[in-house]
């Protein structure tokens, strides 16, 4: 049985969280390079396909979601994974709607008071995730503001009803172990 002490030391610490945390920021830098590495939307692209794609993705984004719950109740650690998998559901969400703005952009300079860029869409991404809201790239059509509007829904109800859940499925599960083991992760 593990002593209390080792529990909390540093090395035990290092030990449980750092291969995870590693692990995950790998996947968001690989999540981020693939959204770098796609092709731009061109203004040319059917408009439907563009929602499809945007569909498509949601719907991996809400089975990875579902996944997420069945492995955090599986994991050795789970506090850690579901730290981990709330990042990567955080970044999943930041990309598709990066990709939204993107399409917007293509589709439609005018959506946008300036033209997006992968990385001016990525920004503007973040300042409406954060509700910083900078102002320096505004939607200005009705579709861009709708898209907008559904980013903020999403990032306030989804992402903290989503924290929610990942954080109680990690907590129940910690206490499942510790139950059985008398450990803590």
């Amino acid at each position: 049985m593990t002593h209390p002490q080792q529990l909390s030391s540093t090395r035990h610490v290092v030990r449980m969280w750092v291969p995870g945390v590693m692990a995950g920021l790998a996947v968001v830098a690989a999540m981020i390079a693939v959204y770098l590495l796609v092709p731009t939307p061109k203004d040319d692209d059917r408009p439907w396909s563009v929602l499809i794609t945007i569909v498509v993705v949601l719907l991996v984004y809400s089975a990875a979601a579902v996944w997420a719950l069945v492995r955090i109740n599986q994991s050795p650690h789970p506090m850690r994974t579901g730290f981990v998998l709330l990042s990567v559901m955080i970044t999943a969400m930041v990309v598709i709607f990066a990709l939204t703005y993107l399409s917007l952009s293509a589709s439609d300079p005018g959506n946008f008071n300036v033209p997006l860029t992968k990385v001016s869409a990525l920004y503007f991404t973040m300042t409406i995730l954060a509700t910083v809201g900078f102002g320096d790239i505004v939607a200005t059509s009705e579709a861009g503001q709708i898209a907008v509007m559904l980013q903020m829904v999403v990032g306030l109800t989804l992402l903290t009803a989503l924290a929610r859940v990942i954080v109680a499925a990690a907590r129940s599960a910690t206490q499942r172990k510790m139950g059985h083991q008398g450990l803590v992760d």
